[in-house]
């Protein structure tokens, strides 16, 4: 990992932790030692609750809810925080039981009577609103340390001769999209939406030949999500065609279908698993006659389990192994992969921030003798990221007046790359840094 990298990681680690919207009096030691302590523990809610802790402040209430049952004020304030966490089937029930309470005084039974037939009157308003559609437009700039995969040795092979690898390091790219996203709730556990766009992308220098970095991008997605018990289910299909508007390279298509789940184990750790298959064909049309564009042709395998714990609400813990197996026309493209990533999220006022490490071992099925008559080839890939991600107005709270809805988001990211090979040309180090902007327009809600 760089010096740059590493810097960045301690930089943002010791903002975040000096970042707090105000400091808890209160440790969560002393309410283990005063659990049934009234005014100490409301005083912990409180405090949970201005962090932005609303699970925290959720079961502090919930257990002083048991321990003083006759307490309406204690009830009201637990209700305000299921609003909160939009919490419809614990508020529902927690409303039922204050009616039936004998301790509940009149003017709080026409509050919770108000707020009953404002739940009603929401859920109805989302069965005549299922449909809901937007679409985004978005600009991103890349600046890239070795857009052409200079190997860290300068050399590469060719049919077993090393020779210098001639390339461009620094360069600039450019991207701009459009996306539209039609979708439809089926119930309130299950929906499903399909997703298209258009991305245009541009590289800067390109060694004096502007026009070969020049390449679109078509997609597209079908995706259906079902909330079943501790389950969410996402079934999707996908579809993407990159074009090569001036390069004699060969333009491909992809088409696949995959499974995601997430199971929930309690409120703060879940299971995630998932499998994946696609096709990828190239297209011979534009492309050097004398190239063998099928032998990229590819059947492609994956599949990945992981784990996440959230802590303290905004805090999240990631793990995840992978594996992929990709079988191709010519043997010397197909691998089998193995890799592992770990990651952690924090909530910060102005963005989440991630950070997250990939190890990656692709094992590649045989030889490529164009480059090298003896040598297997064997890619280990380690790949290191930081991301802040969120809405413009989080960042500047001014622009509320020009993005009252906060339909404006941005995404900045680092990304290191550093493979080594068995190969002289796949030993290169690469580093992305890029900033990208999104504008969503609410067509129909």
């Amino acid at each position: 990992m760089c010096l740059k990298f590493k810097q960045l990681i301690v930089f943002f680690i010791l903002s975040i932790f000096f970042i707090k919207s105000s400091v808890a009096e209160i440790t969560f030691q002393e309410i283990l030692e005063n659990p049934a302590d009234l005014e100490m523990n409301l005083t912990y809610a409180k405090e949970q609750e201005s962090l932005g802790r609303y699970k925290t402040t959720l079961s502090t209430l919930e257990r002083l809810n048991m321990l003083y049952p006759v307490n309406t004020d204690l009830k009201l304030y637990l209700i305000s925080i299921l609003l909160k966490l939009d919490s419809e089937a614990k508020l529902q029930l927690m409303l039922e039981i204050m009616l039936q309470d004998p301790n509940t005084t009149d003017e709080t039974r026409q509050y919770i009577e108000k707020t009953l037939a404002t739940i009603r009157e929401q859920s109805e308003s989302k069965d005549k609103g299922k449909w809901f559609a937007f679409a985004d437009l978005s600009y991103m700039q890349t600046d890239h340390s070795n857009i052409d995969g200079v190997s860290k040795s300068g050399k590469l092979y060719a049919k077993d001769i090393i020779d210098d690898f001639v390339g461009l390091k620094y360069d600039k790219a450019y991207s701009r999209g459009a996306s539209i996203t039609v979708g439809k709730n089926l119930d309130q556990t299950s929906a499903f939406s399909l997703n298209t766009g258009f991305n245009i992308n541009t590289q800067n220098k390109n060694t004096g030949r502007k026009l070969e970095g020049e390449n679109d991008l078509a997609f597209a997605s079908l995706t259906y999500s079902k909330i079943l018990n501790k389950h969410y289910l996402m079934p999707y299909l996908f579809y993407s065609r990159p074009n090569q508007r001036h390069s004699l390279t060969a333009d491909s298509n992809t088409k696949g279908v995959g499974f995601n789940n997430t199971y929930s184990l309690d409120n703060t750790s879940d299971i995630t698993y998932g499998s994946s298959f696609s096709s990828t064909i190239f297209n011979m049309k534009g492309s050097n006659e004398e190239d063998k564009v099928d032998d990229g042709n590819n059947l492609t395998y994956s599949g990945n389990v992981g784990f996440n714990y959230t802590f303290s609400d905004i805090n999240l813990i990631s793990t995840k192994l992978s594996l992929t197996k990709k079988e191709a026309e010519a043997e010397y493209n197909g691998y089998l992969g193995h890799g592992l990533n770990v990651g952690y999220t924090r909530i910060l006022p102005f963005g989440n921030l991630k950070i997250e490490k990939t190890y990656q071992r692709n094992i590649f099925d045989e030889k490529n003798t164009f480059i090298h008559s003896t040598i297997d080839r064997r890619d280990d890939i380690e790949t290191s990221q930081i991301q802040l991600s969120g809405r413009i107005i989080q960042l500047m709270p001014f622009l509320k007046k020009i993005d009252p809805k906060g339909l404006f988001f941005y995404n900045l990211k680092y990304n290191e790359s550093d493979s080594e090979s068995t190969l002289l040309q796949n030993s290169a180090i690469r580093e992305t840094t890029s900033f990208n902007i999104i504008k969503r327009f609410s067509l129909y809600e």
